[in-house]
């Protein structure tokens, strides 16, 4: 079994950094691999452990990103692509999805199952990976929690979702998108860190992958973030003493009908 593993870096959200300008200051801020992408690379090192599978992980990203990628190797991934370009520059979850198929059309078209995680920390679209599965017209399951073999060409695929559980046998290829899977992702063996340090990982640019200008960055991107900006939170807090019972239910009464008078209900 071949599997494809795409994974992002992100900015560790525990400690944001801002610019002048309310934009989050990435150049301050360290990185890490996507959490959920980290669980996508759990679950394939899981069938790789299993049943046997050669595990490639791809991240699509500035130089940088390299050390994501020699991280997914210390865990015990096969193989590292890094799909770097400054015309990839800007590219939103239509344009990344182009380039990723067309990784996949050229350069690892035999494969039979790819993973995603279900969002990156930092967009929150969850729209990657089912993008990616439409462009290879290749089925897609997201919100899987786990994954089992069944036999040579189907696995036993569980999703769980806030309001349902389901349990699919699907025929390979297809894409699926990680969620809360079931084991937490591997700490790297010091055997692992010396591979990853050694490894030197294959890069492809656009014209690598035969995409024009007008295919990806903001040229191929129909959207665009207009403006980051802090949530200014405040609240104008009350308190009441026990003793307040009626004071307190007829602040509540007012404000209530103020809310409604301003409304216009």
């Amino acid at each position: 079994m071949k599997i494809a593993v795409f994974i992002k870096q992100v900015p560790d959200t525990n400690d944001v950094k801002w610019t002048e300008n309310n934009n989050i200051d990435r150049a301050r801020m360290d990185s890490i691999i996507n959490p959920v992408d980290k669980q996508a690379v759990e679950a394939a090192l899981e069938l790789k452990d299993n049943i046997g599978a050669y595990v490639c992980v791809i991240s699509m990203g500035p130089d940088k990103a390299k050390s994501i990628l020699k991280e997914s190797i210390a865990m015990g991934c096969d193989d590292a692509v890094l799909l770097c370009s400054p015309k990839f520059a800007g590219s939103d979850t239509c344009a990344t999805s182009r380039v990723l198929a067309s990784f996949i059309k050229q350069k690892f078209s035999d494969v039979d199952l790819i993973l995603f995680g279900q969002s990156a920390i930092d967009g929150e679209t969850s729209q990657t990976g089912p993008s990616t599965a439409a462009r290879l017209n290749l089925p897609c399951l997201s919100h899987v929690n786990k994954i089992e073999s069944s036999n040579e060409n189907t696995l036993k695929i569980c999703t769980e979702t806030e309001d349902t559980k389901c349990v699919y046998n699907a025929a390979l290829p297809f894409v699926l998108c990680i969620n809360n899977y079931i084991k937490p992702p591997r700490i790297p063996k010091i055997n692992g860190y010396i591979k990853a340090h050694n490894y030197e990982i294959k890069s492809f640019n656009h014209t690598d992958l035969n995409l024009t200008d007008t295919q990806i960055g903001v040229k191929g991107s129909p959207t665009w973030v207009s403006k980051v900006f802090k949530i200014k939170e405040g609240r104008n807090g009350r308190i009441f003493e026990q003793s307040e019972t009626e004071m307190f239910l007829e602040y509540v009464i007012n404000t209530i009908e103020e809310t409604v008078k301003i409304n216009g209900k």
